[in-house]
């Protein structure tokens, strides 16, 4: 893990941030240590459990949140893209309630919860940028229980992938780093059904992947699969 000090008033995430409302006088007087931290693949950022301390802005990579279960199996209940924010539990608990793991390297801004809470109390805009976000990150998992009881596993792999690369819409191909297991555990689906239907998408020209990256030629037609009413797993 390497760490050097970020200039926040000329970072391309700035818009991204917590800081985005802040105005460059406030940026200037923040009063506050900001890290750019960059790690490599697979580096556990902190694990489930582990005493809250930091708070962590996603600058380029990704990351996938994981919950461990009473089972001894492993849940991904999110997965990060640029410009999302994680750790923040942090500012209402003592602990982190699940581990988070680069998928790819990464880059990302750390922030120490102690001194981002008092700053948030003196800078309103900040708090409410912190707490929109939070909502946002609610109403993506409220979706996701939806539709993990709503659709068909095809249906259920279609929309996610459509999603996946939305993110990455000015990218001919997207970077794709989930295994099959990643996919399996952020869907409720085993790896073997998730191979199945990669590999019949394949089949049918629905998506190309290709050292790490998925293309999508038709969305629409992948959509239709996404758009199903057929309810069976």
């Amino acid at each position: 893990m390497s760490t050097k000090q970020p200039d926040c008033l000329q970072c391309a995430m700035r818009e991204h941030s917590i800081f985005a409302g802040l105005s460059s006088e406030d940026i200037c007087q923040l009063g506050m240590d900001v890290h750019d931290i960059h790690v490599t693949a697979g580096t556990t950022i902190y694990h489930e459990s582990d005493p809250a301390q930091y708070a962590y802005t996603l600058r380029q990579g990704g990351i996938k949140l994981v919950k461990s279960l009473a089972n001894g199996h492993a849940q991904i209940v999110r997965l990060l893209h640029r410009g999302d924010l994680f750790g923040f539990e942090g500012l209402r608990s003592d602990q982190h309630r699940h581990s988070a793991i680069a998928l790819t390297g990464t880059d990302l801004c750390r922030l120490e919860l102690r001194a981002l809470d008092a700053l948030s109390q003196r800078l309103p805009a900040m708090r409410e940028a912190i707490f929109a976000r939070w909502q946002q990150a609610l109403q993506e998992a409220e979706d996701r229980i939806v539709e993990l009881g709503a659709k068909k596993a095809d249906a259920r792999l279609a929309t996610f992938l459509c999603q996946w690369c939305i993110a990455y819409r000015q990218q001919r191909a997207a970077p794709f780093p989930l295994t099959r297991r990643d996919l399996g555990e952020f869907l409720g689906l085993s790896t073997e059904h998730v191979s199945r239907i990669m590999a019949d998408f394949k089949r049918q020209g629905l998506l190309h992947e290709h050292k790490g990256q998925i293309e999508i030629p038709e969305p629409q037609k992948l959509l239709r699969h996404a758009c199903s009413d057929d309810t069976s797993a």
